[in-house]
């Protein structure tokens, strides 16, 4: 069990990482001001550098943290999806691929329209002169993994060169699923985010507005590409 002071700094943390989202919420990553983060908690703007040491560790951790939520907002929904899929007679294999994935792309839509700021954090506009450490690419797997253990395991038509990929052959095999089918599940991947991103942008508006029906096209026409049933 963590101490007083150990508990104080979990909660001095926390309050940090809350200033620093309605900081982007205001003024976009870009404008990010750790001396306003500082005022916001309470702090002399020296102390949140013992917290976070630079501008940068504070966005990485934000990031990170981000993609935690987004994973269990996702793991939520695959739960519902394979409880969706038994309760409609399909058993809760590979059968219920389609509606795995219809399950998943709806979640993900669901939390990025909830939290945008967090979804553009992750996926939008890069922060000028932030470059994404490594230690960030687990949190981003953790998310894409929801997606290759429902589409991934087929080889898919047409992902075949894209899939020789040193990364995803790798990957694959590491993950026991079919180096074209993890291509595909990421080209697939990809373009769900960027649905999402033009959406939450207002790029729809005045042609595909509202967007379900679109969005709904876009995760069925996936589910062929996949050959998900």
């Amino acid at each position: 069990m963590a101490g007083k002071r150990e508990q104080a700094r979990e909660r001095t943390t926390a309050a940090i990482l809350r200033a620093a989202r309605d900081e982007i919420e205001q003024h976009g990553g870009g404008g990010l001001s750790m001396r306003a983060i500082a005022r916001e908690v309470g702090l002399v703007s020296s102390a949140v550098y013992r917290y976070f040491p630079t501008r940068e560790a504070l966005l990485t951790a934000m990031i990170i943290e981000s993609y935690g939520h987004l994973a269990l907002a996702l793991t939520a929904s695959a739960r519902s999806g394979v409880a969706s899929g038994v309760a409609s007679g399909v058993a809760a294999d590979a059968d219920a691929g389609a509606e795995q994935w219809l399950a998943l792309a709806n979640g993900l839509r669901t939390w990025a329209t909830a939290n945008a700021h967090e979804f553009q954090l992750i996926y939008g506009t890069p922060i000028p002169g932030y470059v994404a450490p490594p230690q960030t690419v687990p949190a981003a797997e953790a998310v894409a993994r929801h997606f290759l253990q429902v589409g991934a395991h087929a080889d898919i038509a047409g992902f075949d060169e894209a899939g020789q990929a040193e990364g995803l052959t790798a990957y694959a095999d590491g993950a026991g699923l079919q180096p074209a089918g993890v291509a595909a599940v990421l080209a697939e991947l990809a373009a769900l985010v960027g649905f999402l991103s033009l959406e939450l942008s207002g790029h729809f508006v005045g042609t595909a507005d509202p967007a379900d029906p679109l969005y709904t096209a876009l995760v069925a026409r996936q589910t062929r590409t996949l050959n998900l049933r």
